[in-house]
């Protein structure tokens, strides 16, 4: 069986003395063996200061180009120069980035990411003229400087994918007006970086929310966050869990028609720019940029609607085992079987981790027990003040991955850290397969091979324990994962297909009608034993994925591809790891769904889907078993 150890304390790699985790001490008092190496990128400051000047001369020479990419030589020139200066930016937005999640309050680390996004703003800008260059050519010019220039070939996928959508490129003036308005459906980096006015609304509308205290499980006053929010929802207490949920949505009743302009604001922003380019919708213009079928998101909303009948059996067993007189929202979050407060050591961690994805074969183990090993670079491991909460992964070709970690031993982490290390991984393996044109995967497979991992992970310590409540507690997990991943993200893509199609309907977007959405699904979703409350119409309002331009459904596909793909390794072998690593390794150098299908998943139809649910059924059919047993055999 796998030890996980009630402890506080946790040992560093190579058996270093026990760190103790905590985050309210200064950065200063991590050991920088926890902390990631930003010389890889930048030596320091200065050297991000010169980087930048660098691009700045560099998209100077780039200016000299337009006008002149109907020779395929001096297009050849163009995009080697493109390409450099991209890569030196990505090099310094990835810094600015990792110095702002580790010094929040800084207000030279603030500098700095404004300043590299600025200056990857003005580039995007400045670059324009060679898209509309290249998408003015003709088949026959494309094919003739393919020809005069065999050097060419390297840019043929990226050329290629600038010229599937050339029906959707305007005129220059129209081109340079949309520019202005702030379009970003030609964008080259993940869209939810650039933030419309709307969502910066949103956002800044939630951050000076008056939010009420609580009284904590002892009773002490507390005063309730966006950030501790999730905390109190899943008390154990069912008290200062109600206090928690009732605290922020009665808050944000109080606002509901703020927020609803601010969605209200952003979906009329969508379409705009999708029927300024001649899209009949807006869903189409923004999975189109990636070369995904709207039929792929709109298969995931309707499998997951004829397979409710599991989540409804799901609130049913939870009312059950809680004993509870009613199933409320605030009842969802909380294990249904509560599990020790426990700590686990990280080397322990980095041991299992890998154990877990054993079957990936020892080249991408290799890899993993490389960049898991402190000493590497790759990661940021301990929280203290002023770090950014949560976790991420970022990375930029030519050097390695980078993984912010709030590492504290407990289950979270151990999972956190498996999903993590699966982006990490699908990075790494990308850019040692691809070159940089090619080697960037589109967001729509980002999260595949972190869930792959998580469900490897929790297989792995379901066959390392027959103890019942051991397993009943895995099993929980797994549950209550594809809740909030597959049936509760589907519910959010949902709700904001539901709204965009009002909208192109010509019907206001009001904070009535908003609620009455979201009240309706989350009733259909979790069925005849869930009780809505007065203001559970308003969740909607504090959820930031619904700016993000139809990527919400990804989230749903990417656990339903992650645990297809795990079951196949598991049960196939050798072939499937293949073929799914190499999915890992195709960056853009063929589109998503091709690469996808490559692996052994097609998402056009209801399979990997419907076997997820199936197996979030099995498994409440095997905690179901559990439960039953004899007190004796638990």
């Amino acid at each position: 069986m796998i030890p996980i150890l009630a402890a506080a304390a946790i040992a560093g790699a190579g058996g270093s003395a026990p760190f103790h985790p905590d985050a309210s001490m200064e950065r200063a008092g991590v050991p920088d063996a926890y902390k990631w190496r930003l010389d890889a990128l930048f030596a320091d400051d200065a050297a991000f200061e010169r980087g930048l000047a660098d691009v700045a001369a560099k998209q100077a020479k780039l200016a000299a180009f337009e006008k002149s990419l109907a020779r395929p030589a001096k297009l050849r020139e163009c995009l080697d120069l493109y390409f450099e200066t991209r890569l030196a930016l990505n090099r310094a937005t990835l810094y600015g980035n990792l110095r702002l999640a580790v010094d929040q309050k800084s207000a030279r680390a603030q500098a700095l990411s404004e300043r590299s996004l600025k200056a990857l703003a003005d580039f995007m800008a400045a670059a324009g003229f060679i898209r509309r260059e290249v998408l003015r050519l003709p088949d026959e010019a494309v094919r003739k400087a393919y020809r005069a220039e065999p050097k060419l070939a390297a840019y043929r996928t990226y050329l290629d994918e600038l010229r599937r959508r050339r029906a959707h490129v305007l005129g220059d003036e129209a081109e340079r007006v949309l520019s202005l308005a702030g379009d970003n459906l030609w964008a080259e980096v993940d869209l939810n970086e650039i933030p419309a006015d709307p969502e910066k609304f949103s956002k800044a509308l939630l951050a000076d929310l008056p939010l009420p205290d609580l009284r904590d499980e002892a009773g002490k006053p507390v005063r309730l966050t966006l950030s501790n929010y999730g905390v109190y929802r899943a008390s154990p207490d069912r008290r200062v869990r109600r206090e928690a949920v009732e605290g922020l949505f009665g808050t944000l009743r109080r606002f509901e028609h703020a927020s609803a302009a601010a969605l209200a604001g952003q979906v009329d922003f969508t379409l705009f720019l999708a029927k300024s380019r001649g899209y009949g919708k807006a869903i189409e213009a923004y999975l189109g940029k990636d070369d995904i079928d709207p039929a792929v998101y709109t298969n995931l909303v309707r499998t997951v609607r004829a397979h409710l009948a599991p989540l409804h059996r799901y609130v049913a067993l939870r009312k059950r085992i809680m004993g509870l007189p009613d199933v409320r929202l605030y009842d969802l979050y909380p294990p249904v079987v509560p599990a020790p407060k426990m700590s686990m050591p990280y080397d322990e961690a980095v041991r299992t981790v890998t154990a877990a994805l054993a079957p990936l074969g020892e080249e991408y183990l290799t890899a993993l027990r490389r960049g898991l090993d402190p000493a590497s670079g790759w990661l940021d491991l301990y929280p203290h003040r002023d770090k950014e909460s949560g976790a991420f992964c970022s990375y930029v070709f030519g050097v390695h991955p980078f993984v912010k970690m709030n590492w504290f031993g407990e289950y979270e982490d151990l999972s956190t850290l498996a999903h993590e290390y699966g982006h990490a991984m699908h990075s790494h393996l990308s850019a040692a397969r691809q070159p940089y044109v090619t080697s960037a995967y589109v967001p729509f497979i980002a999260e595949i091979a972190s869930t792959f991992n998580e469900k490897m992970l929790n297989d792995h310590l379901l066959a390392q324990t027959q103890d019942p409540q051991r397993r009943l507690q895995l099993l929980n997990r797994r549950v209550d994962s594809v809740r909030t991943t597959i049936y509760r993200q589907t519910l959010f893509a949902e709700f904001e297909l539901a709204v965009h199609t009002a909208a192109e309907a010509g019907t206001p977007l009001t904070a009535e009608l908003l609620e009455k959405t979201y009240r309706d699904l989350v009733a259909a979703y979790y069925g005849p034993d869930y009780v809505l409350g007065p203001d559970d119409g308003m969740e909607w309002s504090y959820i930031p994925h619904l700016y993000y331009k139809f990527y919400v459904f990804s989230y749903a596909t990417g656990l339903s591809s992650g645990i297809a793909l795990a079951e196949r390794v598991r049960t196939q072998g050798a072939a499937a790891r293949d073929a799914y690593l190499g999915m890992l390794s195709g960056g853009q150098s063929r589109p998503p769904l091709e690469l996808l299908r490559g692996a052994g998943v097609d998402l056009a139809r209801p399979d990997a889907i419907e076997a997820a649910l199936r197996l979030f059924d099995d498994t409440l059919g095997e905690m179901e078993k559990l439960l039953a047993a004899p007190a004796g055999k638990k």
